[in-house]
């Protein structure tokens, strides 16, 4: 098989190092997928989950990325594992057993140093804000999800004694469920799994074709003619996932959005969780480092790809920062980085079967970070069963015209 001149195929991803083995879960024996060959686009934590799931259950897998595992939209996430925001019910749903997910997976894949529970908290300011935020809480309990009030002083005395609240009655909404997880370490450690059941990475080129034979997903055919047979495509692209489905002449209407990640490099713990606050969003991203975020600075993006760490918005950030943390007064940006989010249009996920093509499957969707575990657990099981877990029946491919 020829490859283009700096194209990496097949196993060229650097092995786990010895703190972070490969796997501690069971070793799993023949099942359906034993003789099922699938092609997975995209190595983010979607396209990890994917294919780690249907690896360990036998199907012959080969992962396919432009760039190194976990290191596009993935590491571009603010990475909050969470439901708190989603509605309608269906997509609370989802995202709560997104949540559930996560919690269990440290069980299986042990030591589990990519998540770090310690829950959420979120204030508001203004009227309308406090009273959207009441609401949500309520509804969240209604829906059997965990949240609370605390005051200001509580979570100061208690939880986060850096944060400056307006007043020490605040009312501040805490989400002890909640978590945030080192979303490419996670990515890398799938992907680790996956090779480990026999799974085939390839990296460094991109996707030129998706072949058909009789109607089905025959094979998958690289930039520089290398041509690899497969039984099954998953498309977990992304931000490239409409360009991958136009392969196939199959529209796949996205609406993505541009987000603002900044890592600044800190003294000591300033924050332990997420904390949302009005002026930003942040959270710790290991010892001596943070991550702020803010929905204001996004929308001053319109249609960026790149920014330097000493650009407007990334200080403009680290302001925001500092009203709400004043611990931050000697932090510096390390890094910042435009995330691209793989929105479709409707807002909803779009996982599962294409009917259009069979052989084709789809994986796109917002809040990937929550979603990705759990996505690979059910979609791998659809591929080598046929089943659609009822939790992904209201988020199929097909509502979307594909002819």
């Amino acid at each position: 098989m020829s490859s283009p001149p700096g194209a990496r195929l097949w196993d060229d991803v650097a092995p786990p190092t010895a703190t972070q083995p490969a796997t501690s879960a069971p070793e799993q024996g023949a099942t359906a997928g034993d003789m099922l060959t699938v092609g997975v686009i995209g190595a983010g934590i979607v396209g990890a989950s994917i294919a780690c799931r249907l690896a360990q259950q036998g199907a012959r897998v080969r992962i396919l990325d432009a760039a190194q595992p976990g290191s596009g939209t993935t590491s571009s996430s603010f990475a909050w594992v969470n439901a708190n925001q989603k509605t309608p019910r269906d997509y609370f749903d989802l995202n709560h057993a997104g949540l559930e997910e996560h919690v269990r997976l440290p069980d299986e894949l042990q030591p589990a140093i990519w998540f770090h529970a310690g829950g959420n908290l979120i204030w508001a300011e203004t009227t309308v804000d406090r009273d959207e935020l009441e609401a949500r809480v309520e509804r969240l309990r209604g829906w059997g999800y965990a949240a609370e009030w605390w005051s200001a002083a509580q979570v100061n005395a208690e939880l986060e004694p850096a944060v400056a609240f307006p007043t020490p009655e605040t009312a501040v909404a805490f989400f002890p469920d909640e978590a945030w997880v080192d979303a490419p370490q996670l990515t890398g450690r799938l992907v680790a799994v996956a090779r480990r059941h026999g799974a085939e990475v390839g990296v460094g080129t991109a996707v030129e074709a998706i072949e058909t034979a009789g109607g089905r997903v025959a094979a998958i055919r690289l930039r520089g003619s290398a041509r690899i047979p497969v039984d099954a495509v998953v498309s977990a692209a992304g931000p490239g996932a409409e360009r991958i489905a136009a392969l196939l002449g199959l529209p796949l209407p996205l609406a993505p959005t541009r987000g603002l990640l900044v890592r600044l490099a800190v003294e000591g713990d300033p924050v332990r969780r997420v904390v949302h606050s009005p002026r930003v969003n942040a959270r710790p991203d290991g010892r001596g480092h943070l991550i702020i975020h803010h929905d204001l600075l996004d929308r001053q993006l319109r249609d960026r790809h790149g920014i330097h760490p000493a650009d407007p918005p990334c200080d403009a950030l680290l302001r925001r920062a500092r009203e709400v943390i004043p611990a931050l007064e000697a932090a510096i940006v390390v890094t910042a980085r435009i995330g691209v989010r793989p929105i479709p249009r409707d807002g909803r996920a779009c996982v599962g079967a294409v009917s259009a093509v069979p052989g084709y499957y789809e994986a796109v969707t917002h809040s990937g970070v929550t979603l990705g575990p759990l996505i690979g657990r059910l979609l791998a099981r659809e591929m080598l069963s046929g089943e659609v877990d009822p939790l992904l029946a209201p988020f199929r491919p097909d509502r979307f015209p594909r002819g």
